[in-house]
């Protein structure tokens, strides 16, 4: 076919521009072929971290990349660093964060005999229409077994929307203090004090929130023997929460423990639990009518590891989260006693559940031979219920399990891997209004493959593909009449990549991914949608270092994505999109930077559909063009000083047909402009102050037209100060 050959042409013209291209590209040796391609953005160094080694963590823990960098750059600790917690401490690389936190409160975990220390944090941070300010201090007072503790925070935000201006305060302080009996044992009391309220200008009503606690704390830490030891940390106490909805007044309790378990080096089991809740007495604002409520929440986790040095290791993993939440709603009853002519209203309460139930178990198991030969099995099962009482529509449930197996094998310098996943739900939605639900059964089979070679020190060879299918099922649950449409939905794709080393300064690649996508609607009543996408692409990337503080890098790609309708081939529809985008970075001088990028992209779309029920023709009805040119400064005068100057100008257009004639539909114009200091200062031997400060410039003028005839607005321009300040002090 026609686009076939021009696919085909643009292929031919793409791998000889790469074979005969001055060499481009960074110093760097060739890569393990299975991660050349990987993702570089996800690879840069921010706030003192390395993530150089990001996407073979992420592939050998089963987590997304971006997940694995979050955690590293939330709690400030390198992802080499976050894996070796989770492996000395026995727990997901998830639950690596949150267990830092609470132990920071653990006077057990501490050794020190006598401390004074207090350190404060303030931020402040200013838009165009919002500013916050952070306030935050941590005293921390050990006098041999005394110790006292406390966290203070406080938050205030404003926001500017629609003339009106809204404020809000978030305050918090936790106190602890308490007698350190021995390093296994202590005993005190905690008082934790939360304040919420916002106020709005123009007379609307804010809201404000009270809660305290007023609790006894226990720490202890048991070592019965060598094989077994455990933490445990209660808390219980009083409970006084206020707020614009009700008043709750009672008891609460709060126990968390973990344990650890070994037999030899047979069998391991890590516990993690924490179950927390409260009794008290409830009535809504307004009304005077007490009731009982009972809020509860159990949070389980749990390891099990069997024979982990034979050849065949199990692990079981285990999830336990529920919870129940009560609330009091008032109910007002109006009827006319017409014996009377009058109208009595009365007033009632009704207590409200919310609960919430997760639970899920994996066993995993894995042959290896070594790191590049291995092959595992895992599966699971999952549960999930949501129920309101007042709230029918919310109700729903959902039961599932899976199977997948990944390999992966190297032989004569190919290395291949592979996953296939089995996957199926069951969810309920018993209430979508008052005629009943439906319930989906959703059944996934997919297959991935993939296969790489280095082709001596400078050629990197990888194909990729992978086929799915799903199919979705309903059945109707009561009298309910609008169930969502069965369907099936297919895939499959297949990508080679070719990326070449030449020397130190440059690199090149290239490849090819074409992919397929059914859509299938199964009653014949709604078949008219059935679709077959077809999607072709076309990548060329090249990077070149033309002086040693110059580098240059370019990526080029052509997409042709084709919309067949099986029954109503009318509507079949072409778009392609063309695209490059080439980025300058220049170290000018060692405190001199620029970095300069040029995005255009080109993207036409139509029907194409046969003529005379022959030969297929592409009639493009519409056509848009985008252009961006970036330009950011950075100069470092001195250390923790350094001015930024950021510039962006945006072009677009978009052209229509009216009576078949191309004529221009909208013509938009944006420039963004900001500059600014970037400061990272020590105050003193004890404090620092870090932050930015920035002016923003932005104007723009979109231009419409009405029957090819410019309709010109005024231009919009905005001009503001913006940035955020951050002071902190430790002794």
């Amino acid at each position: 076919m026609t686009h076939l050959k021009i696919l085909v042409l643009a292929l031919l013209l793409l791998v000889i521009g790469a074979a005969i291209m001055t060499p481009a590209g960074r110093a760097q040796s060739t890569p393990s072929a299975r991660f050349a391609f990987a993702d570089t953005t996800l690879l840069r160094d921010t706030l003192g971290l390395q993530f150089g080694s990001l996407l073979r963590l992420a592939d050998s823990l089963g987590v997304l990349p971006d997940s694995l960098r979050a955690w590293s750059v939330r709690y400030l600790h390198n992802p080499e660093r976050l894996v070796f917690l989770a492996d000395s401490l026995r727990l997901p690389i998830d639950s690596v964060g949150p267990r830092i936190e609470r132990e920071r409160s653990n006077p057990l975990a501490s050794n020190v005999e006598r401390a004074n220390d207090f350190s404060y944090r303030s931020s402040y941070n200013i838009q165009q229409t919002s500013s916050s300010w952070t306030n935050g201090s941590d005293y921390n007072l050990v006098l041999g077994p005394v110790y006292v503790r406390n966290v203070t925070s406080v938050l205030m935000d404003r926001y500017r929307f629609g003339g009106r201006t809204s404020l809000r305060q978030t305050r918090s302080a936790d106190t602890e203090a308490g007698w350190k009996f021995s390093p296994d044992l202590s005993l005190g009391g905690r008082v934790n004090l939360d304040r919420f309220n916002s106020s709005n200008s123009g007379g609307v009503p804010g809201e404000a929130e009270t809660k305290n606690e007023y609790q006894f704390s226990f720490h202890g830490r048991q070592a019965p023997s060598e094989t077994w030891n455990s933490d445990i940390d209660f808390f219980s106490g009083l409970l006084d929460l206020r707020n614009s909805r009700q008043l709750k007044r009672g008891v609460t309790g709060n126990l968390h423990g973990s344990a650890h378990f070994v037999a030899g080096k047979w069998l391991t089991h890590d516990f993690d639990g924490q179950v927390s809740g409260n009794l008290a007495r409830t009535r809504a604002t307004g009304i005077s009518i007490l009731e009982n409520t009972r809020d509860a929440s159990t949070n389980l986790h749990g390891t099990l590891g069997m024979f982990a040095g034979s050849p065949l290791p199990l692990n079981l993993n285990y999830d336990l989260r529920r919870s129940r939440v009560q609330t009091v709603v008032p109910l007002v009853t109006t009827f006319r006693d017409t014996s009377r002519d009058t109208t009595i209203r009365t007033v009632s309460v009704q207590t409200e559940d919310v609960h919430t139930d997760d639970s899920g178990v994996d066993l995993s198991t894995q042959l290896r031979r070594d790191a590049s030969r291995y092959i595992s099995f895992s599966g699971r099962l999952d549960r999930t219920r949501q129920a309101t009482a007042s709230s029918l529509e919310s109700q729903n449930s959902r039961d599932g399990g899976g199977f997948n197996t990944i390999g992966n094998y190297v032989l004569a310098g190919w290395e291949w891997s592979g996953k296939l996943s089995l996957d199926r739900g069951i969810s309920q939605f018993p209430h979508r209004d008052t005629t009943g639900g439906y319930t989906e059964r959703v059944h996934a089979r997919s297959v991935e493959t993939t296969l790489s070679r280095n082709l001596g020190s400078k050629v990197v060879l990888k194909a990729t593909g992978g086929v799915r299918l799903e199919s979705y099922r309903y059945s109707i649950i009561d009298r309910y009449a609008a169930p969502p449409v069965a369907r099936d939905q297919y895939r499959q794709s297949y990508r080679i990549d070719c990326l070449y080393n030449r020397s130190i300064k440059s690199s090149t690649s290239v490849a090819l991914e074409v992919a397929r996508s059914l859509f299938v609607n199964i009653p014949s009543a709604s078949t008219a949608a059935n679709n077959e996408d077809r999607t072709y692409s076309a990548e060329w990337r090249w990077s070149y270092r033309l002086l040693s503080g110059l580098t240059a890098n370019q990526r080029n790609q052509l997409i042709a994505d084709y919309v067949y309708y099986t029954f109503l081939p009318a509507n079949n529809r072409l778009t392609m999109d063309y695209s490059t985008v080439t980025t300058l970075n220049a170290t000018v001088t060692p405190r001199l930077r620029l970095d300069v990028t040029h995005n255009a992209r080109f993207q036409p779309s139509g029907n194409y559909r046969p003529i005379d029920g022959t030969v297929p023709y592409f009639s493009k009805a519409d056509e848009s063009r985008n252009y961006t040119l970036s330009t950011a400064i950075s100069y470092q005068p001195t250390a923790g000083i350094s001015i930024t100057l950021q510039d962006d100008y945006f072009a677009s257009g978009r052209d229509g047909t009216l009576n078949g004639q191309v004529v221009p539909q909208r013509d938009s114009r944006t420039m963004n402009f900001s500059g600014g200091l970037n400061l990272n200062l020590p105050l003193g031997p004890k404090g620092r102050l870090s932050g930015d400060i920035r002016r923003s410039y932005r104007a723009d003028r979109s231009t419409g037209y009405v029957s090819g005839q410019p309709q010109y607005p005024p231009q919009s321009a905005t001009d503001y100060w913006n940035g955020r300040l951050d002071i902190s002090w430790k002794p």
